[in-house]
């Protein structure tokens, strides 16, 4: 039968039995507002890119914080980003995907162009913790949501296509954000950040989201580790994907920040160097995001994201040998490759061992426990910089992410869904109690 999106269905067909043109080009004409939504997160990500190169120069040089007070800030995001999962993930569920959304996105817009007249650490401290709640409450509404407005059979290269959308918006950000700094003002890049979040804000109040209500007699924001609970002992494979989960926090919070420093530290790269860099490695996800998603859908989410971690770990652990920044840029490049292999698989794989009702909650959950990752990660980040040399946050987040590529190698099966043959569907159709829908076009 024909499904509205607005019904929170997950089955979503074409109108009149119209088949979407190309494989790979129909996860973006899913729905009317997939498309808003994948516009929206272009738009976003473009401003978050613009920042990548900046902010760590700016708290080192402008508010001359060592190594050590910029892995403690950062923390600071990481703390509240965890903390804040709590109650996001459950008004996700109560309140709506897309409200969620938009006042974390309005309130990183604030905290962005706030970030241009600070003076001092204590104030980047501040506006860091409330960037890391804006983040909550955005991360666990935008999956569910994107759960919720496509089929099932079609998840994976629903992710590649949401992690296109915002390679799209990214790709340009670093180079861009490096371009203004460096040409224009070092200020800039805030008040273009602000800007395209705003926008961003107005294009997801356009999406019309499925109505998902909390089904609990006395729900509260700690449902969220019931029905994590619940989702872990329905299938297991959440149990080791949340665990991977907790450790490429870990790797996160070791690499969006340790890599850069490192860079401007062992490399004197300049601003325009690292966004470059940063940028080329955006482009190769771009390129190969969609595609890999594409791949999850048919031949499984757990090729890809062993692989694809493989690569990454060898990838990072090469940051340590380069000594130009055009092999900076390769390196770079190559390690994208691994995550646009990985990433689809892995936001297809949650979204496989999570119940409908329940997504919002369980991704809060998962989302905290790789928050409490990051807190490690940025903790660790400054002290190995600081203490041992800029190399030692590489190799432990090399070793971390061996790690978490190994949970999958050892602990996780495959999720994806094997659709039945149409003799086999139309067998079980005949059974009482099959349970397949019938066509009613």
């Amino acid at each position: 039968m024909t499904t509205d999106v607005a019904s929170g269905d997950d089955s979503l067909e074409s109108p009149k039995g119209i088949r979407r043109p190309g494989k790979v080009l129909s996860a973006l004409a899913i729905s009317r507002d997939f498309s808003v939504l994948l516009t929206s997160l272009a738009v976003v990500s473009l401003g978050f890119g613009i920042l990548t190169p900046i902010i760590p120069k700016f708290a080192g040089e402008n508010l001359g914080m060592s190594p050590t007070e910029i892995g403690l800030v950062y923390s600071l995001f990481a703390v509240t980003y965890a903390l804040f999962m709590l109650p996001a993930g459950y008004w996700a569920d109560k309140v709506g995907r897309k409200q969620l959304m938009i006042a974390g996105i309005l309130l990183f817009a604030a905290t962005t162009f706030a970030l241009a007249f600070i003076t001092d650490m204590f104030q980047f401290a501040v506006l860091r913790a409330l960037e890391g709640v804006g983040a909550a409450l955005v991360t666990p509404a935008a999956f569910a949501l994107t759960v919720d407005i496509v089929p099932e059979n079609k998840r994976g290269i629903a992710m590649g296509a949401e992690g296109t959308a915002q390679l799209v918006g990214g790709l340009g950000g670093p180079g861009l954000g490096g371009l203004l700094a460096g040409e224009v003002g070092f200020y800039y890049p805030f008040y273009v950040a602000a800007a395209l979040a705003v926008v961003c804000a107005v294009l997801i109040a356009m999406i019309r989201a499925p109505r998902v209500g909390i089904t609990e007699e006395k729900p509260s924001v700690f449902s969220m580790f019931q029905s994590w609970k619940r989702n872990a002992q329905q299938n297991r494979a959440l149990l080791a994907v949340t665990t991977r989960g907790f450790v490429m926090g870990i790797v996160q919070g070791l690499w969006s920040l340790g890599l850069i420093l490192y860079w401007y530290k062992r490399l004197d790269m300049t601003e325009t160097e690292v966004g470059l860099a940063l940028s080329v490695g955006a482009l190769v996800m771009l390129l190969g995001t969609l595609p890999f998603g594409a791949l999850a859908d048919r031949y499984g989410r757990r090729p890809f994201m062993i692989l694809g971690g493989t690569i990454m770990v060898i990838g990072l652990g090469l940051n340590v040998v380069v000594t130009e920044a055009w092999h900076v840029v390769i390196i770079v490049a190559f390690s994208e490759f691994g995550a646009a292999m990985s990433n689809p698989s892995v936001g297809a794989m949650l979204a496989d061992v999570m119940l409908k009702e329940e997504r919002g909650r369980v991704m809060g959950a998962y989302m905290m426990i790789q928050g409490f990752g990051n807190i490690i990660g940025f903790s660790l980040l400054g002290w190995a910089f600081d203490a041992i040399s800029p190399e030692a946050p590489i190799i432990m987040c090399t070793v971390a992410l061996a790690v978490a590529t190994a949970i999958i190698v050892v602990y996780v099966g495959e999720t994806r869904k094997v659709a039945p043959s149409s003799t086999q569907a139309a067998a079980e159709a005949k059974l009482p109690g099959g349970g397949l829908e019938t066509d009613e076009r």
